[in-house]
């Protein structure tokens, strides 16, 4: 007697006893995506609106008129940009790393995890620079904050998904297709130019 492969067996199990074991991945997965989505357009109108919230980077030569944002940028604006930016590219990749938990890739939880953890790093440091170093300000303090604490959530739930992931690895054939014999009945009986009967199998 032949019996199926464990991840066979696996699949089997999972699917007769109804939802997945990897349910909390999936709401991480869309969470992510909703996230990540928000944050990406919101770097974007940030950025695009800089310039009018922001003080103006301008030449400390006189004589110059080309701005060097490396001697010419005030250190504030160097962590405001770079948090700009970070939270475009973090974005972006959230939503994808997002549809990987969704579709059960173990690779996507712990990407999650490790990139989630170190865009949390850098928006810790950057709040605690705006309060002890940088010139204060309530928006400096208060935008890196609340950034900081958006990704350390998102950490949590990787670390969790991650966890689940590990705990219940998905099988090769985590996913079969649901369509029936009846299913596959009304899709010929679509297509065919003439109507089914006995004679017309």
């Amino acid at each position: 007697m032949n019996d199926p492969p464990p991840s066979e067996a696996n699949t089997k199990s999972e699917i007769a006893s109804g939802p997945s074991p990897r349910a909390f991945c999936h709401a991480t997965g869309f969470i992510y995506q909703g996230v990540g989505m928000v944050l990406a357009l919101g770097a974007c109108c940030w950025w695009s609106f800089a310039g009018r919230i922001q003080d103006e980077v301008r030449p400390l030569d006189q004589d110059r008129q080309v701005v060097e944002l490396r001697t010419d940028a005030a250190p504030h604006q160097h962590w405001a940009m770079a948090g700009v930016v970070i939270n475009f590219v973090g974005g972006l990749a959230l939503a994808a790393l997002g549809l990987g938990l969704q579709h059960d890739r173990p690779l996507s939880a712990s990407c999650a995890k490790w990139m989630t953890l170190a865009v949390a790093v850098f928006f810790w440091a950057y709040l605690g620079a705006a309060i002890f170093v940088l010139p204060g300000a309530v928006t400096r303090v208060a935008l890196p904050g609340i950034m900081a604490v958006v990704w350390t959530v998102l950490f949590l739930l990787a670390g969790v998904s991650h966890q689940q992931m590990r705990a219940h690895p998905p099988g090769p054939r985590s996913y079969p297709s649901a369509w029936t014999p009846r299913d596959e009945d009304d899709l010929r009986k679509a297509l065919s130019p003439r109507s089914r009967d006995k004679t017309n199998p």
